[in-house]
């Protein structure tokens, strides 16, 4: 083993008052431009330190003592250098270097060219710059200068006339085919003698309502069809017609058969508003009282249509107010003719899709024909049922009152 006494003696402690400068400079050497000169902290002029770390000027230097340098520090009144002082020109160039023509006397340049050279370019380099090709609006300007000076038709012209031609002979040949293939041929039909008021409809659809003089016209009927014409009034019976036009030849006058119910309703039963239906019910209650001993199964009909069951928006659950007007109806029913049989349609407005109202319009019928016969006794032989959903309005969907009254249980005589 080793003796520990081998080992050398540690180093004497650091003084660091032996690598302070201790020798006066010389005024030569004090503002010397060496790096070592940068580090002196002991001259008394010396500066406070800022943030530009080691470049940062240690000493004033002697008045009128240039610096160009990256460590520049402004002598005692000599002005600021400007921020772009990188570029500030350091030399004074000779007025021969600014162009190619002076003006005589002055040594001042009259022609700076395009970029306005501040030293003279090689040729090569001068040619680059003065033989600028033209932009594309100029191009356009010199050919149309040219195509005018000889004389002809400019392009553009050509183009146009070209598109208008393809335009023109697209709409012949639409015309065409339209004439050819699409056009319906049609005629008109005038209803004379229909109660005013009443609601006129072909094939099942509203067409509209007859006029106070008792007339209604029936306009682009499609000719080679046959038209079930039918006239609806609360205080008439009205016979459907139907007919059967040809293109072009005006149809002879329909004249309405219509006649009067036995007990005439109030006119406010004609055209329900929307969410009346107290008043519906009222108009209901009062048909079927005036049926009497001898009645028809039209005259039934009639009562029960004026009723409007209020179901929930969506639902086919018919409330339990509705229900007694149900129950009332029954009983008027069972003293029909056996041989009788009444369709149970279902009727929606137009808010929704078909996909919607279809289906609905079928749940609320079979659910008014269930309760007829489940809860009121009524034979399953006489009821059938059937959705319509939007297909067949009452009346127009244009409004609230409309699409009110559309939103219906109609009963129709299948078999009287």
């Amino acid at each position: 083993m080793s003796d520990s006494n081998d080992f050398p003696k540690p180093p004497p402690p650091d003084d660091f008052s032996k690598t302070t400068p201790n020798i006066p400079i010389s005024d030569k050497d004090k503002y010397s431009s060496s790096s070592w000169d940068k580090t002196n902290y002991s001259h008394p002029e010396q500066p406070p330190a800022d943030d530009w770390g080691n470049t940062v000027a240690n000493y004033r230097p002697k008045d009128g003592y240039e610096d160009f340098g990256d460590t520049y520090a402004p002598a005692a009144n000599k002005p600021k250098v400007p921020d772009w002082g990188i570029t500030q020109a350091n030399i004074n160039l000779a007025d021969a270097d600014f162009g190619d023509k002076q003006s005589a006397g002055t040594g001042r340049n009259e022609e700076y060219g395009v970029t306005t050279p501040y030293f003279r370019l090689p040729e090569t380099e001068r040619l680059k710059y003065q033989n600028i090709p033209p932009t594309p609006t100029q191009e356009a300007e010199n050919k149309q200068q040219e195509e005018k000076a000889r004389g002809g038709i400019p392009s553009w012209m050509w183009v146009s006339g070209g598109l208008l031609s393809m335009f023109l002979f697209a709409v012949f040949v639409l015309l065409v085919v339209y004439i050819a293939f699409w056009k319906e041929s049609s005629y008109k039909v005038e209803i004379k003698g229909a109660p005013a008021g009443s609601k006129v409809m072909v094939n099942g659809a509203y067409w509209g309502v007859a006029t106070k003089d008792a007339s209604i016209s029936l306009d682009v009927l499609k000719a080679g069809e046959t038209k079930k014409i039918e006239i609806t009034h609360i205080n008439f019976k009205c016979e459907p017609e139907t007919i059967k036009g040809e293109d072009g030849v005006q149809h002879e006058p329909i004249i309405a058969k219509c006649q009067p119910f036995a007990k005439p309703l109030d006119d406010k039963c004609q055209d329900i508003k929307a969410g009346a239906f107290d008043v519906a019910e009222q108009c209901a209650n009062i048909a079927l009282d005036g049926l009497g001993e001898d009645f028809s199964v039209d005259d039934l009909l009639r009562a029960m249509n004026l009723y409007i069951i209020q179901f929930a928006s969506g639902k086919y659950d018919i409330p339990d107010r509705n229900m007694q007007f149900l129950k009332k109806a029954a009983g008027y029913m069972k003293r029909l003719p056996p041989t009788v049989q009444v369709e149970v349609g279902g009727h929606t407005d137009t808010t929704s899709t078909d996909a919607i109202n279809q289906p609905l319009s079928e749940n609320r019928a079979k659910a008014v024909r269930d309760a007829l016969v489940n809860n009121f006794g009524i034979s399953s032989d006489m009821l059938t049922e059937k959705g319509y959903g939007s297909k067949k309005p009452k009346t127009t969907n244009d409004n609230e009152d409309g699409k009110f009254q559309n939103r219906r249980i109609e009963y129709i005589a299948i078999k009287k």
